[in-house]
């Protein structure tokens, strides 16, 4: 399960620190962002992270764990 939120926690880290986020991020603050905790403030202030969850769900460690609703079922 930890190679499941490592994978995941990096493909967001990734997302928020790469070309598309770096450019809404200079688009909002008028300059080129560089400084990692800038971009990922940003990533987080504006939806970044909440659609990136959305997208990106732990369907596979949700079914393993018998507190999900799919154990329910």
């Amino acid at each position: 399960m930890m190679n499941l939120l490592s994978d995941y926690l990096e493909q967001q880290l990734q997302e928020a620190l790469g070309p598309v986020n770096k450019w809404y991020c200079a688009q909002f603050h008028g300059y080129e962002v560089t400084a990692p905790e800038v971009l990922l403030a940003y990533y987080i202030k504006h939806g970044g992270a909440s659609f990136f969850r959305q997208q990106h769900r732990f369907e596979s460690v949700e079914a393993t764990s018998p507190t999900s609703e799919y154990a329910s079922r």
